[in-house]
């Protein structure tokens, strides 16, 4: 049977576990827990030198990286396709794919860490705090998140990630008021690989934002919340410890977000 190391709100992980519950595929969780640091662990760190979930293992086989994963995972079960069928919708969902791996995963690590996780992250000793940023090893997700914990919400890095998010709504916008899904008229890769990130800007409060300019997204997203999917990847993972770190968003992200916005700024 398959392991996922995974963790229960990552979402990376999440979009992992939509792929493996839409295509019916068994697999065995276990969660790694990020609050406590375990991802740092020698064993981890022996399974995954980058210290992030998720990770795949098939047997003898260690399958890093939650894109390759969820395309490893969709060539297992030759009875359910979530690639499309032309070259044309193919080449579509691999270019949300990539869009979410290279622009919006970092904007989205930088406005969770800014907003749900600084405060955590600001309880700790400073030698405390040092030492956790020293265990990343890639050097640019470590100096993001280090200006976002010192900085919050005026970090000029939270403006960028704030505007990269307004041209990815737009742009799904678009696409999501031609057709019912993101690559085509039937549930693809893409739009398990989408889901997490639209669900972390409801969990940051920031949805509400984008909800009059961009009611395909939000009709998109009532539609794949009501998926049983959804339950099972996401919602049933939930532990209190997640619930109370995203009860700590302050009420007024939204209205920051906003003010960001109302500043004229050319893409």
């Amino acid at each position: 049977m398959l392991i996922l190391y995974d963790g229960t709100t990552s979402v990376c992980a999440i979009k992992v576990r939509l792929t493996l519950f839409e295509m019916g595929i068994e697999f065995q969780s276990y969660n790694v827990n990020l609050r406590d640091g375990e991802q740092f662990s020698p064993d981890y760190l022996r399974l995954n030198p980058n210290a992030v979930v998720p990770t795949l293992v098939d047997g003898d086989t260690v399958v890093l990286e939650s894109t390759i994963i969820m395309q490893y995972i969709e060539e297992l079960n030759e009875k359910i396709s979530l690639v499309p069928q032309t070259p044309q919708t193919r080449a579509i969902m691999r270019m949300w794919l990539k869009k979410i791996d290279e622009i919006i995963h970092p904007a989205t690590g930088i406005l969770t860490h800014a907003t749900a996780f600084r405060p955590s992250f600001l309880q700790k000793s400073k030698q405390e705090q040092k030492v956790h940023l020293n265990k990343i090893p890639d050097i640019g997700r470590r100096n993001r998140q280090e200006a976002v914990y010192r900085e919050g919400l005026s970090s000029p890095i939270v403006e960028n990630a704030v505007w990269t998010y307004d041209k990815f709504i737009q742009e799904l916008e678009d696409v999501l008021n031609r057709q019912d899904f993101i690559a085509g008229r039937l549930y693809s890769l893409a739009d398990a690989a989408v889901t997490p990130y639209i669900n972390r800007l409801s969990a940051l409060k920031l949805l509400t934002v984008w909800r009059e300019k961009a009611p395909a997204v939000c009709d998109w997203y009532k539609r794949i919340h009501s998926r049983p999917s959804f339950s099972l990847a996401v919602t049933n993972y939930l532990e209190q410890g997640d619930i109370k770190q995203f009860s700590q968003v302050d009420d007024n992200i939204p209205d920051v977000a906003r003010r960001i916005l109302s500043q004229k700024r050319a893409y």
